[in-house]
């Protein structure tokens, strides 16, 4: 059996087994190393445990996955790298490289366009930030970033099981980018310029506007070192910043109905101008501190 052939019987199995497994392991470590001080958890914890099972079941409302749409321009010769014949090396480079900018792309829409920021926002009224955080998402979010990706996947003609070697690793990093862990310094010094470390996450869930408006990739960083959304340094200390929104904090970040009813509440004021934290300079203010 090929790596490909394995991979397209195994793929979806193993990517919820790493997926489970990086869960536990990671929030028990979190228990013993954390990287930030955290307390009353529990409200938390709670919010997110219910909407990642929300998130989950809200799969099932797109009746093809990416994984689909590649099987199918595959089968039918359509989309840009199927049309082209390349060698294998080519085709594993340009489909990872390709679909972390398909999750790039989506991320930084969330971001820029008003319905989608009250939905995607969501994610980020968390207050606090570990691997709990990593599905804590609006039930519409998964099913609209899919409508946005599976053209894309199709258009550009996505190797189906090198897009399944993607999905792997993104179900790995992602639960590792939102853990309350740090890397070491002289590790994630240079690591961060190849995959997304927490440090570097962290910065984008920072309360400080510009910060929150970086780091895009989930996976790979390339597409925000190439468009200079890509951000290493915080005004004030990872260990000490403002996690959440500035905006919208306190017992509403963590009920359940008010986050459900969140696409409805056309506050806009993010997107309208950078939000200052109390005490913090504008958003041409300096960086300072290194992750």
């Amino acid at each position: 059996m090929t790596t490909s052939s394995w991979l397209i019987a195994n793929g979806e199995d193993l990517q919820a087994f790493l997926f489970l497994v990086l869960m536990a392991v990671l929030f028990i470590a979190e228990r013993f190393v954390g990287f930030r001080q955290s307390d009353g958890n529990g409200p938390r914890w709670r919010t997110n445990a219910v909407l990642t099972v929300l998130s989950l079941l809200s799969m099932g409302i797109v009746p093809i996955s990416f994984f689909g749409a590649a099987v199918w321009a595959e089968s039918t010769n359509f989309g840009l790298l199927n049309l082209a014949k390349l060698p294998v090396w080519v085709l594993v480079a340009g489909t990872l490289l390709l679909r972390g900018g398909i999750s790039t792309f989506t991320h930084w829409l969330n971001h820029r366009i008003p319905w989608l920021w009250r939905i995607h926002r969501v994610h980020h009224l968390d207050t606090e930030m570990d691997v709990t955080t990593t599905v804590r998402f609006h039930p519409l979010e998964i099913p609209v970033s899919a409508l946005i990706g599976i053209p894309l996947v199709a258009i550009l003609g996505l190797s189906p099981w090198v897009l399944l070697l993607y999905e792997l690793l993104d179900a790995s990093v992602t639960v590792i980018t939102h853990s309350n862990l740090q890397l070491p310094k002289w590790i994630d010094r240079w690591f961060c310029y190849v995959f997304v470390t927490p440090s570097l996450h962290r910065v984008h869930h920072s309360s400080f506007q510009p910060e929150t408006d970086s780091n895009f990739g989930a996976v790979f960083p390339f597409w925000d070192i190439i468009f200079g959304t890509f951000r290493k340094a915080t005004i004030n200390p990872q260990q000490s910043m403002q996690i959440g929104l500035a905006e919208l904090r306190g017992p509403e970040t963590q009920r359940i109905i008010a986050l459900l009813l969140s696409p409805l509440r056309a506050d806009t004021s993010r997107l309208a101008k950078p939000v200052s934290m109390p005490g913090q300079p504008s958003e041409d203010g300096p960086t300072i501190v290194e992750g």
